[in-house]
């Protein structure tokens, strides 16, 4: 019974794959996740059902939003937030090629996403103007397969946002460290 205490085996019990004395025992973690930078992985994702023409519909996949505008025949992706107030795309109305954001009024073209005319043109929409800069909105590759649509999306993108933050398992950037005080 003593056996289970002594130096040998409480090394072993720690998960060193040598006989260790608790003093030359390693005050590194385990298992960590500095393994170097997590590589960018783009992959078309089923995003949602085919729209209508004239509708607009989102969806939901690897912590990415993406709103799918159909125009009759024409597919156009945005992430379903639309500058400056975050209204989603999925409220806005199409004019002329261009989405229209529902608060401010502010047009944005359908093919690239940049601001068409004035920013913030309209209503509570120059109030906005005058507080927030100039932004246009963020595209998505969409594509129809079948009666779906498939958006390329970053698979990785979530992991790489918490490689910045994480270490290991429950462990701050900077705590070991102390870099974090």
């Amino acid at each position: 019974m003593l056996a289970l205490f002594s130096t040998a085996a409480l090394g072993l019990s720690i998960g060193s794959t040598s006989l260790s004395t608790p003093s030359t025992l390693s005050r590194t973690p385990a298992v960590t996740m500095a393994g170097g930078k997590i590589a960018s992985k783009n992959v078309w994702v089923p995003i949602t059902e085919m729209p209508a023409p004239g509708e607009i519909v989102s969806g939901y996949k690897y912590n990415v939003e993406v709103a799918v505008v159909n125009t009759g025949g024409s597919l156009y992706g945005f992430i379903n937030k639309m500058p400056p107030t975050g209204q989603p795309v999925t409220f806005a109305t199409v004019e002329d090629k261009c989405l229209v954001e529902p608060v401010t009024k502010t047009k944005f073209s359908l093919q690239t996403g940049k601001v068409v005319g004035t920013f913030c043109p309209g209503g509570i929409g120059k109030l906005f103007g005058l507080l927030v800069p100039e932004q246009d909105m963020d595209t998505v590759k969409v594509r129809k397969t079948g009666g779906k649509v498939e958006a390329l999306i970053n698979v990785n993108a979530k992991a790489q946002f918490e490689q910045k933050y994480w270490r290991g398992v429950l462990d701050a950037q900077g705590k070991v460290d102390g870099g974090y005080y």
